[in-house]
């Protein structure tokens, strides 16, 4: 299986971002699992139930269970096969997600701001010494 890896760089408001992206892709039937710290995680949490009036992104932990049955699932540490069918995996960990390769599509997001830029440059040479070729969408922002 190919994995497909896109960057999403400079982003002024990763979390932000991630709502729109989780919005969209869940509204078109798409499931994915987002990785991160707890700490990131958790104020993504809060966020996905307020970051556009009158919306709300159907999200839950992924041990939680109602997992197999929500498009997005949280994990800090995920199990990607206790996860299932996933159409991406969205990282906003500084270090690569354990089993990414296993996946289709690989979406990693980084900040603007450079304590998130050497870990974002470390995790793209693993993924290039994985043999594959990322690519980088710069923000519009």
């Amino acid at each position: 299986m190919s994995c497909a890896v896109e960057f999403r760089v400079n982003l002024p408001d990763p979390l932000r971002y991630a709502c729109g992206l989780l919005r969209t892709a869940s509204q078109q039937g798409a499931r994915l699992l987002v990785a991160g710290p707890q700490p990131v995680l958790e104020a993504l949490d809060q966020l996905l139930w307020t970051f556009q009036p009158g919306s709300f992104v159907p999200h839950v932990w992924l041990d939680d269970p109602l997992a197999a049955e929500t498009p997005v699932l949280l994990a800090t540490e995920p199990d990607l096969q206790q996860a299932g069918r996933l159409d991406a995996l969205v990282n906003l960990g500084p270090g690569l997600v354990n089993g990414w390769e296993q996946q289709t599509r690989v979406i990693e997001l980084v900040g603007e701001h450079a304590p998130d830029k050497p870990a974002a440059r470390d995790r793209l040479r693993a993924y290039r010494a994985a043999g594959l070729d990322p690519k980088i969408i710069p923000s519009r922002a």
